[in-house]
């Protein structure tokens, strides 16, 4: 469908729809919609039976299957006469005769598992059947007077009741679908919203195959080779692995956020935001929610987090703030990055720095390794809305260059750093206080805080491996990160004649202190030369280089020179002025 007009319909005032996720509730209750509807046209137009769409969370995922259960569901007793209204000047209801033909002429089964996430195998079971159970139980009149043989009958008899066995419940998708296409005459849709909540409890709590076993069963069951369903559409976070859960539904389409079709319909688009902010007068801040909020790239489209545009337009007197890195537990995130430790600080802190880094990425998330292949942690990242892609490059593996897309999802990376911290240290004072020293030229203070830092966290680690200045670096700029409101701290960037460690160097659009400081890092052997000699080695190598005109450009007053060597978990510090 070619892109239309974007519409807001609402009264007066805008009225963000915050938290609602019930279509028909929003269109009644008057709030202002802007225009998905464009999703069930493209959906319709699809020569794909079944599509999976992951995209991040509070992207509008759940308020989309939604606006598609209205548009094509029949009621199950008289008309609803006002849900033709529901749609009056929405894009779908003018796309043309062949979307209005499915109008409410299917049946829709409608299973949500957002919040099926228990920590134990029997209560997530339970809790899956739940939603199967109440659907079957809802269309019941539906299906109840339909010949079906007797073990058909008896698989929804035994859904209904509460109790099926294994078997049972794997057909009971398959089996419901077919009933109800055989009671009305029509194919079904099945919606299927956040599938991959349950998996992704089972992976935290250790009942990992119990749950990709169920999923496989049923999913298979529902969708492959179904001669009975019309559309069906799931949605979640991930593609979980095709080996995984979707082994032998080769009809199931997948559109990524790195894919074009069914892009437009999740998120916010530039124009939304400006229509948005255009309805809300000037006291939105549109180059705020620009830095804030935006930086997401979906098939190529600029998109902006409707959660957070939404909650900040709720409560513009409150400013900005991360909005969206508050509405989910984050437990995934943090087993990933605080257990993996340093294993992949080095990476993280040049993406919180504002930096870039280049990584395979697969569509396929292997759960069950997730944290052993580095592709799938950046994976993770990227399509849990942590990271954003550009330049994606196709070959014998699939790579992107990978950054921050904006100042609250940087907001979540320093929050997940200062945990680190608290975790691994027990405090983040004393990580404030080595800043300190480190911009004052405080030669004692940092060498004794930064010596007593390394010896309570990097126990946890391995520090004599082959490339211990690459630990070292990783730690420093992850402790530095603390800095990153005044101060932009990155390393391996060239100034000067070659390429420094570390810099700590003054944002130029942030009103304060205006000092800096370069860092080199050497590791030394103490039987082959003493801690003196090294560090005259480091502060020659900074000096003869001249990695400070970096600093002298930006104005940075005064400037640090500093030289750290290290052997194993003994480190001696030296600085000079710059």
């Amino acid at each position: 469908m070619a892109p239309g007009p974007m519409r807001i319909r609402g009264i007066m005032a805008f009225r963000p729809p915050l938290g609602t996720s019930d279509f028909a509730q929003l269109r009644r209750d008057g709030d202002d919609y802007i225009d998905k509807s464009g999703l069930a046209v493209e959906l319709i137009r699809t020569p794909s039976r079944a599509v999976l769409l992951p995209r991040p969370r509070r992207f509008g995922k759940t308020l989309n299957l939604s606006m598609l259960r209205y548009w094509f569901e029949r009621p199950l007793a008289d008309p609803a006469a006002d849900i033709g209204t529901l749609f009056e000047g929405l894009d779908v209801a003018t796309a043309g005769d062949d979307i209005a033909a499915h109008f409410q002429r299917h049946c829709v089964v409608f299973l949500t598992f957002k919040d099926v996430k228990s920590r134990d195998w029997e209560t997530c079971r339970e809790g899956v059947l739940a939603m199967v159970r109440g659907e079957v139980l809802r269309l019941r009149s539906l299906w109840m007077d339909v010949p079906l043989a007797e073990d058909e009958r008896r698989v929804l008899l035994a859904v209904s009741a509460g109790s099926p066995s294994n078997t049972e419940f794997a057909l009971s998708l398959r089996v419901l679908i077919r009933a109800l296409a055989l009671g009305t005459g029509e194919d079904v849709v099945l919606l299927i919203d956040e599938y991959d909540t349950p998996i992704h409890a089972g992976w935290l709590h250790g009942y990992y195959d119990a749950i990709i076993e169920l999923f496989r069963n049923l999913l298979s069951g529902g969708l492959k080779d179904n001669p009975h369903l019309y559309r069906g559409v799931l949605t979640g976070i991930l593609r979980v692995a095709k080996e995984s859960i979707f082994s032998g539904l080769n009809n199931v389409a997948v559109h990524s956020l790195l894919s074009g079709p069914f892009s437009r319909w999740f998120g916010f688009t530039e124009s939304e935001v400006d229509a948005i902010c255009e309805k809300v007068g000037p006291q939105a801040d549109r180059e705020g929610i620009r830095a804030w909020y935006n930086g997401y790239l979906m098939g190529g489209h600029v998109v902006y987090n409707p959660w957070s545009v939404l909650s900040y337009i709720s409560a513009i007197e409150d400013g900005f703030r991360a909005y969206w890195v508050n509405t989910a537990s984050d437990e995934i995130l943090r087993k990933l990055l605080i257990d993996a430790g340093l294993g992949i600080q080095a990476e993280l802190t040049t993406l919180v720095a504002g930096g870039e880094i280049t990584q395979p990425i697969s569509e396929d998330i292997q759960l069950r390794d997730l944290g052993t292949r580095g592709s799938d942690v950046w994976s993770f990242l990227l399509f849990s809305g942590y990271l954003k892609a550009r330049d994606i490059r196709l070959g014998d593996r699939l790579s992107a260059t990978l950054s921050i897309p904006n100042r609250e999802v940087g907001f979540c990376y320093r929050s997940m750093f200062l945990r680190w911290l608290d975790q691994a240290v027990g405090t983040a004072n004393e990580v404030g206080a080595l800043c300190r020293s480190l911009l004052t030229g405080d030669e004692i203070g940092f060498e004794g805080r930064f010596q007593q830092l390394v010896v309570n966290a990097l126990s946890f680690h391995d520090v004599d491996r082959r490339r211990p200045e690459a630990v070292y670096q990783a730690f420093l700029v992850g402790l530095l990160v603390q800095l990153v409101d005044t101060h932009v701290v990155d390393s391996n960037r060239e100034a000067g004649y070659g390429r420094y460690d570390v810099c700590v160097r003054p944002r130029a659009d942030v009103p304060g202190p205006r000092s800096g400081a370069i860092l080199e890092l050497k590791s030394v052997n103490p039987d082959r030369e003493t801690w003196e000699s090294a560090l005259d080695a480091a502060m020659k190598q900074v000096k003869d280089r001249d990695y400070a005109s970096t600093l002298r450009r930006d104005g940075a007053e005064p400037i640090w020179l500093w030289g750290l060597v290290f052997d194993g978990k003994r480190v001696r510090v030296k600085v000079e002025a710059g």
